[in-house]
């Protein structure tokens, strides 16, 4: 194993043992390639596996061995008990320094979206947006980022849902064509509907299994979140979105 000679010899066998572990995450693996790509001999790896097996992390199927029920537990008490406030908030207190604008983190409840949390940019004029805040989930930047994984029908339900009648035909199509600019890119570009003259800049946050638990944005007046800033700013909040992502787990080279 690389970099065994750093490693006290008392936690080498741990080490390779959750080296083994490592292998199976993306499906079941065979002895044989496990001992090869770890340089191990078959002799440990059985002895490895055995042991892990014994624990409930590894189970053995024909196609080799498999991450067993005990990992399995493990990994849903972890998401049962993820506190998303907790792990976002220094991310976001980063990129409302780097950005200097108020960095805000929400998540789905039914057809709403709520504030959790915010970290306060350096501006005098900050966004009236507070943590509690519920709004109509297509009405705001990080309810659209929330929307990502939607398909276009749920899409226009939702957008008829956040308007006060009907909305016209074109109108609709208009908002979808918009939302596939902002899926395609990776970030919502949002310009408030409410006349309150506030923009902002929002990305999806994925879980271990993939799916958007959460959304981060920037936030501030258009006439400070210009179209000269905006660019730059987007590359930050997907930046941080995906840094949050991987702290959670999500690994988009498995998820292609």
């Amino acid at each position: 194993m690389p970099g065994d000679d750093q490693i006290p010899k008392g936690t080498q066998t741990l080490m390779r043992a959750l080296d083994i572990l490592d292998e199976t995450l993306l499906g079941p693996a065979k002895f044989s390639s496990v001992a090869g790509k770890l340089g191990l001999s078959k002799t440990t790896t059985h002895r490895l596996a055995h042991a892990l097996r014994s624990r409930g992390y590894l189970t053995v199927t024909v196609e080799g061995i498999a991450l067993g029920p005990k990992l399995l537990q493990l990994g849903a008490v972890a998401k049962e008990r993820v506190d998303y406030v907790r792990v976002v908030r220094p991310f976001l207190e980063q990129l409302s320094e780097t950005t200097g604008f108020c960095a805000f983190v929400g998540k789905r409840e039914g057809d709403s979206s709520r504030h959790l949390d915010r970290a306060t940019g350096r501006q005098r004029l900050r966004v009236a947006t507070a943590p509690g805040d519920r709004r109509p989930i297509a009405e705001t930047g990080i309810g659209k980022a929330l929307l990502f994984d939607e398909d276009e029908q749920s899409l226009a339900r939702l957008y008829a849902k956040s308007t006060a009648a009907n909305p016209d035909p074109l109108a609709v199509q208009g908002w979808l064509a918009a939302m596939r600019r902002h899926i395609a890119r990776g970030v919502v570009l949002h310009e408030s509907e409410i006349g309150d003259g506030v923009r902002s800049v929002a990305a999806p946050v994925r879980d271990a299994d993939g799916n958007i638990c959460v959304a981060i944005s920037i936030a501030s007046a258009a006439h400070y979140l210009t179209e000269g800033i905006i660019v730059d700013v987007a590359h930050h909040v997907a930046n941080t979105a995906e840094r949050v992502s991987r702290e959670l787990g999500y690994d988009r080279a498995a998820d292609r």
